[in-house]
C-alpha cells in the first residue's frame, strides 16, 4: 500500500504537478486521509467511479449541521456578516434551500438561454483579437481569456459597465483567500444593496431585476440568499471560464500538433473545451462535503462527519475510463465522460455558458492569431497559479 504524507496534498511539490497524487489515491484502493492547512481531516477520493458515487450520495452534503448531533445550527444574526453571506451560497447549501435557490436562477443558464448571446459575444471576441495583433505581445489573460466572462456574466448578471472593474477586483480577492477577501464580501454586498435599491424604482432586463421582484413578491429570497446568489454567479461565472480558457490557450500551445490542427480545422474548438475541461478542469475538488454517516467509498469507510475531497482531477484522470489519460489529445473519443462540471444537483449552473464562451475564443484565436505562441520558456509556467499568474504570448 502506498505511504502518504499526512498533508502531502499540499506540499509545494505536489501543487506543482497534483496528478502522480492522485494516480497513487487511485492505486492505494482506498480514501486517503488528510489534514488540511486549517488542521481538519480530510478523505481524498480519486477514482471516477467512486466521485460520481460521492457526488450523488444521499448520505454525503454540505449542511453538517442538519445531521450532526450536538452541532446546532448557529442562528444567523450570531454570525459575522462575511460567514453569514458564505453560509448562504449554492455551493453549501443542501435541499430544500439548495433547490429553491437554484430554481430562481437557473432558467438564465439553459442551452437556449445562453444561445441568444452568442452575436454579442462573438462581437467581443473579434474585438479581442483584433487589439491582440495591434498589440504584437500580450498577456493571454488580460488580453484574451480575462474579457469575455468578465462582460458576459456582468451584463447577464445587470452590473453597469463602469462597475465592472471594481467587480473583478472584488472577485479575485474573495476566490484568492487573500486578507481582503472579506471585506471585498462586504464591499460587494453593500454595493448590491445599492444596486438592487435602484432596481426596484426602475427594473431592466437582467438577473438582479428579475431576483428583487421575486423578494418583493415574497419569493423566499432574503437579503443575504441575494447577496450570497449573485456573489457566487459574478465569481463562478468569471473565474471558473478564465481558468479554462488561459489554460486551453496553454495547452494549446504546449502542444503543438494539437495547436496546428486547431488552426488547420477552426471547427475543433469545441472539441478543445471539452479536453481542456478533462484535462485541466477549473476545479480540482469540489468544495469539501461531509458524511452525515459512516459512509463506504472509494473501497474504504469514511467515517461520520469527516470532511470527503471529490477529485475532479483524479476523476478525470482515472485510466480505467479514459485512454492515455494524462496525454492532452482533442481527438480523443471519450472525452465526454468528463465530469469536470461536476454531477447531481450541484452541476455547474454556467456550463453551457463556459462552454460557449470558450469555443467562440478558440474559435477566433485559431482563425486571426495563427501565429500565437509563448513569449515564455513553457517551464517557467506555474500551471496551478497560472489564472492568476498571466500568460505572456507574442501574436
Amino acid at each position: 500500500m502506498a505511504a502518504f504524507g499526512m498533508s502531502e496534498l499540499w506540499d509545494p511539490a505536489v501543487r506543482r504537478d497534483p496528478h502522480p497524487f492522485y494516480d497513487r489515491v487511485r492505486d492505494s484502493g482506498q480514501p486517503v486521509l488528510q489534514i488540511d492547512p486549517a488542521g481538519n481531516r480530510f478523505w481524498v477520493v480519486a477514482g471516477y467511479g467512486d466521485v460520481l458515487t460521492g457526488l450523488r450520495h444521499p448520505a454525503i452534503g454540505h449542511e453538517i449541521h442538519r445531521h450532526c448531533p450536538g452541532l446546532p445550527e448557529t442562528a444567523p444574526h450570531h454570525l459575522p456578516d462575511v460567514a453569514r453571506i458564505e453560509s448562504r451560497q449554492l455551493i453549501n447549501l443542501d435541499p430544500p434551500d439548495h433547490t429553491r435557490l437554484r430554481g430562481l436562477v437557473s432558467g438564465g443558464f439553459t442551452s437556449r438561454a445562453v444561445a441568444r448571446l452568442e452575436p454579442w459575444i462573438g462581437d467581443l471576441a473579434d474585438r479581442l483579437v483584433t487589439d491582440a495583433r495591434r498589440r504584437g505581445r500580450i498577456d493571454g489573460i488580460t488580453h484574451l481569456a480575462d474579457p469575455v466572462p468578465v462582460n458576459v456574466i456582468a451584463e447577464l448578471v445587470g452590473i453597469p459597465e463602469p462597475d465592472r472593474p471594481r467587480f473583478r477586483a472584488w472577485s479575485a480577492a474573495i476566490v484568492s483567500a487573500s486578507p481582503d477577501g472579506p471585506s471585498a464580501t462586504l464591499e460587494f454586498g453593500a454595493y448590491l444593496d445599492e444596486l438592487a435599491a435602484r432596481r426596484r424604482v426602475a427594473p431592466e432586463d437582467d438577473l438582479i431585476s428579475d431576483l428583487v421582484t421575486r423578494a418583493d413578491q415574497g419569493d423566499q429570497l432574503d437579503r443575504d440568499e441575494l447577496v450570497a446568489l449573485v456573489q457566487l454567479l459574478l465569481i463562478a461565472g468569471q473565474e471558473t471560464t478564465v481558468d479554462l480558457i488561459v489554460n486551453g490557450i496553454r495547452l494549446l500551445l504546449t502542444h503543438p500538433e494539437q495547436w496546428q490542427a486547431l488552426r488547420e480545422d477552426p471547427s475543433l474548438a469545441a472539441a478543445v473545451v471539452e479536453e481542456t475541461l478533462r484535462f485541466r478542469g477549473p476545479v480540482e475538488i469540489v468544495p469539501p462535503r461531509f458524511t452525515f454517516q459512516d459512509v463506504e467509498l472509494g473501497g474504504g469507510l469514511i467515517p461520520a462527519y469527516d470532511r470527503v475531497g471529490l477529485s475532479l482531477w483524479g476523476a478525470n484522470r482515472d485510466p480505467a475510463v479514459f485512454d492515455r489519460p494524462h496525454a492532452f489529445d482533442i481527438h480523443r473519443s471519450d472525452v465526454r465522460r468528463h465530469i469536470a462540471f461536476g454531477y447531481g444537483i450541484h452541476f455547474c449552473l454556467g456550463a453551457h455558458l463556459a462552454r460557449m464562451e470558450s469555443r467562440i475564443m478558440f474559435e477566433r484565436i485559431a482563425r486571426e492569431l495563427p501565429g500565437l505562441r509563448l513569449a515564455v520558456d513553457p517551464v517557467d509556467l506555474d500551471s496551478f497559479r497560472l489564472h492568476q499568474r498571466g500568460l505572456p504570448l507574442h501574436v
